[in-house]
């Protein structure tokens, strides 16, 4: 710890940190900022006196003088032996959650002392103070008052903070002794960690879900609220013990709880509150947070992957713009815990699209670095939505904008929980009102849903869905090559309404360099918010044209209980009951190099976007084929999807499309896209031989190819093939699943191949092809392989000379995933490849009879030409009995003991064939 304090921004920290208790103690016992002053003043004495380092005046750090280090000491010993040990009496729990904070800090400093070489005798008094202060709390969270207790009350943030304090306690005082059980560290650790797991992940009304990646209903704030606390009991946890599960017995209930430190469940929220974080490191204000916050205290999990780099230059001098400003929060001081823990921060990451549907958020980024683009929408349900409690907004469906550096489309924040309803309401979040009004604030209503997502080399797509008032808002986005945002309202109702689509920007009309401007181009349905250098342009239409576009002057928090004002852009439509709404939100510094306009019709909400690419976009009610209007692009693009996107590079070549819950896309008359079933679809030429694309079933496309690929791969592709007359590639697909299309050019086949397709059959594989035209061709030579790689030669076919139709029956075909290709062979000894033709794995199953059995079990796998091996496994996977067999066998059960058996067939490659298979033996 020492050498890491060299490290200039660490230096900088623990000088900060070192002048602040170079003055005498607090001697305030009584008020709560007395005692949380004084608390931390004894931690921070007792850091320095372990770190035995002071600044130098010449710079850098130094040893302590030991006049000054016998100061230090006595200063840190005074604050313990006199501390405040009362604890106010339950159900007046609100004072506890600073009481909590106070004996943490207490219990860090007496621990740091003793770590500094300070005998115990001289820390008699604050040892025995520390442990009455922890039985008082404990004594009281479990009191009861007319049946009603704390932890069967509150389950909530306060709870863990309580629960945390007493965990903390046992740790540092764990040998302790006294005959009453409310001052015994066992009785602390139960209690402490049987309701920090109960509240997260155990109660019916938990605050989050131990199966997933789930968040914190209460929000980001609350959560880190509250883990100020859990962060330093849970480290000196995985000092104190090992990783394992130890019996924790509360009221009467046993439950086996893992050490917290090492405890999987917890990486889970760890992932969430880091994965979530904007790229300056801030987590976004959802729920009742502060905008201003981020969480570096996740360094004392230990592991860098969840510490991020704060990047706050552009926030204002009111605000937590510092390291040590954050560090340093009213509510604590975590200084000297995130110097400890000596953690340095890593980037975020770096993928395009985080979905998290458990804890409602929908992220996408443009990239892993401060200057990143990033776009945070919100869809909270389940437990996440229903026991946030007092702490929730009616947010959903609501969007953040954050990119250069810079929050640009804002939440609202918080102010302070006596001023949170100034901040609260669906007028201050970016989502659509109906009739001038959003979800009450209640548990149920204002559900979002997370759905849809998926992500490719140039697009991104997500949904959040939400009901309320009668109406169903899904807000359907896509991110466009890391550059700029469409958002696509489909709003519907049984009913005409009046809906207006809300956009926060940072920035005011008329306003100032503090507090950003708003430049008003209505009349071509946009505005400009200008912020620090940072500009977003938002341009908004809705179907057959918005009814009207207008400003007003909104609020959102600036800091703690300071608020500050912006405009907000309002895009009404009235008198429908189903419309939609499309936005192109485009962060920007500089000048803009993208210029959209609205090209909306009476049935499309559309824009055309150009930039060094050509983009029309089109959202529909309904599944029809309907053409843009655009005139954009050389020839007009038609589809019949719900959301439709086309875009042409400055060649008018073909970029990429989008469609979703759609067939087919044309552009002029010509088919550039048509599916069996609909579905979302994206389809990109990445270079001239590259192309990849995404589907979200199982469906068969058609796709013009100019020349032969020569590999389609993906986890659900099972089969293509390619027509060279038509130019045109059929790619079968049993799942949603990406894939990719290579069509790198290479040495001709002396033949045309005109098709080559490839056909599963009971117990082979029939494989066809045809030829166009022939040339010095001795023939081809069938080539088989299972991971599409390795491919050996099962077959040979001699060629006609001239154009020709040909099979080939591999009857030893394996029933797994199986890849083919023609080796053609010229009669100068040269060969070329085909393209590869996957063929999916064989749906057949294992038929066994009679379940349950009793002495034989009769095992069948017809039309099978090839060897099977059985193996019969039991349930803690030990092999009982294995037996090879063709078609039909009997195995003997009768010396097993009852119970259940795990059956499962192999071919002669250990390759699986069909389903395991369940087996219950009974005598």
């Amino acid at each position: 710890m020492q050498r890491s304090l060299t490290l200039p921004a660490n230096q900088a920290l623990y000088t900060g940190l070192f002048n602040s208790i170079n003055t005498p103690p607090p001697t305030d016992t009584t008020s709560t900022s007395g005692r949380r002053s004084r608390a931390t003043f004894a931690k921070n004495t007792a850091f320095a006196l372990l770190l035995n380092r002071h600044p130098a005046s010449a710079g850098g750090l130094e040893p302590l003088p030991a006049n000054q280090r016998a100061t230090l000491l006595t200063n840190a010993t005074t604050l313990l032996a006199t501390l405040n040990f009362q604890v106010s009496a339950w159900p007046s729990y609100t004072d506890w959650q600073w009481r909590s904070k106070e004996l943490i800090d207490y219990l860090i400093a007496y621990d740091l002392l003793r770590g500094a070489g300070v005998p115990e005798m001289e820390l008699t008094i604050g040892r025995a103070k520390l442990q009455k202060f922890a039985g008082n709390l404990h004594r009281q969270s479990v009191a009861s008052i007319f049946g009603f207790t704390f932890y069967s009350t509150v389950k909530n943030n306060h709870t863990l903070m309580t629960a945390a304090a007493l965990g903390m306690a046992a740790v540092v005082l764990n040998d302790a002794t006294s005959t009453t059980a409310s001052q015994q560290p066992a009785t602390w650790i139960a209690t402490g960690l049987y309701n920090i797991d109960n509240v997260l992940w155990q109660d019916a009304q938990r605050q989050s879900d131990p199966t997933a990646v789930a968040g914190y209903a209460e929000g980001p704030y609350y959560f880190k609220y509250a883990f100020l606390n859990c962060l330093p009991f849970f480290r000196a946890m995985g000092h104190f013990l090992p990783a394992g599960s130890l019996p924790y017995t509360f009221n009467g209930t046993t439950r086996n709880i893992p050490n917290p430190y090492y405890d999987p469940r917890y990486d889970r929220l760890y992932q969430w509150i880091s994965a979530i974080l904007m790229p300056d490191g801030r987590f976004p204000a959802l729920e009742d947070s502060y905008v201003d916050m981020g969480m570096p205290e996740l360094a004392l999990t230990g592991n860098p992957a969840y510490a991020r780099p704060l990047h706050l230059s552009k926030l204002a001098p009111t605000q937590l713009n510092s390291l040590t400003a954050q560090l340093r929060d009213v509510t604590v001081d975590m200084r000297a815990a995130y110097l400890a823990a000596n953690v340095a921060p890593t980037p975020g990451p770096s993928g395009t699209l985080t979905s998290l549907p458990q804890s409602g958020n929908l992220i996408f980024r443009s990239g892993s670095d401060s200057l990143a683009s990033y776009l945070h929408l919100y869809g909270k349900s389940q437990q996440a939505r229903t026991t946030s409690g007092g702490h929730r907004h009616t947010d959903a469906g609501s969007f953040v904008l954050h990119a250069y550096g810079q929050l640009l489309a804002l939440d609202a924040g918080y102010l302070s929980f006596d001023r949170r309803n100034e901040v609260k309401e669906a007028t201050n979040h970016n989502m659509v009102l109906v009739d001038n009004a959003g979800p009450a604030s209640d548990a149920t209503s204002a559900v979002g849903t997370v759905q849809r997502a998926f992500q490719t080399e140039n697009l991104s797509y997500g949904e959040v869905q939400s009901t309320y008032a009668g109406t169903t808002i899904t807000r359907k986005t896509l991110f466009v090559r890391n550059s700029y945002y469409l958002l696509a309202d489909f709003v519907q109702s049984n009913a005409p309404h009046a809906y207006t689509w809300q956009l926060h920007g940072y920035g005011l009309e008329n306003g100032t360099t503090a507090t950003g401007t708003f430049q008003s181009t209505l009349g071509s349905h946009e505005g400009t918010w200008s912020k620090n250098g940072v500009q977003l342009l938002a341009h908004v239409t809705a179907t057959a044209g918005a009814t009207n576009y207008a400003t007003t002057t909104s609020a959102h928090e600036l800091t703690y209980n300071t608020p500050e004002n912006h405009t907000t852009l309002l895009v009404r439509k009235e008198g429908s009951a189903q419309t939609q709404f499309l936005a192109a939100l485009y962060p920007y510094t500089a000048e803009p190099t993208l210029s959209p306009s609205t090209t909306s019709t009476s049935t499309t909400a559309a824009l055309a976007l150009t930039s060094t690419f050509q983009d029309v976009v089109f959202a529909q009610a309904d599944t029809v084929l309907t053409q843009d209007e655009s005139d954009l692009l050389p020839q007009a693009v038609s589809a019949d999807g719900l959301l439709t996107f086309y875009s042409l590079d400055k060649a008018n070549r073909f970029a990429q499309l989008f469609l979703q819950q759609g067939t087919t896309i044309r552009y002029g008359s010509t088919p550039v896209l048509t599916s069996s079933r609909r579905a979302d679809i994206s389809w990109q030429r990445l270079s001239s031989s590259l192309y990849s694309g995404y589907v979200s079933r199982a469906t068969t496309l058609m796709l013009p190819l100019p020349t032969a690929p020569q590999t389609v791969t993906g986890t659900g592709v099972a089969a293509y093939q390619y027509d060279a007359a038509a130019q045109q590639l059929r790619i079968t697909l049993t799942e949603a699943t990406d894939f990719r299309v290579a069509a790198t050019p290479g040495t001709p086949l002396p033949v045309v191949l005109a098709s080559f397709e490839a056909q599963r059959q009971p117990a082979a594989v029939q494989l066809r092809w045809q030829t166009a035209s022939e040339s010095q061709n001795r023939g081809f030579a069938v080539q088989r392989s299972t991971d599409g790689v390795t491919f050996t030669t099962v077959g040979f076919a001699a060629g006609a000379g001239a154009a020709h139709r040909y099979a080939y029956h591999d009857a030893t075909a394996p029933q797994a995933l199986t890849y083919y290709r023609l080796q053609q062979q010229d009669h100068n000894s040269t060969a070329s490849h085909s393209p590869v033709v996957a063929v999916a794995a064989s749906a057949a199953t294992l038929s066994v009879a009679p379940v349950p059995a009793q002495d034989f079990l009769t095992v069948s796998y017809p039309h099978s030409p090839i060897e099977i091996r059985l193996t019969l496994f039991d349930q803690h996977g030990r092999t009982i009995l294995q037996q090879s067999f063709r078609q039909q066998t009997q195995l003997n059960v009768s010396a097993l003991a009852n119970g259940l058996y795990i059956l499962r067939a192999t071919d002669a490659a250990g390759q699986p064939i069909g389903q395991a298979q369940r087996v219950v033996v009974a005598h």
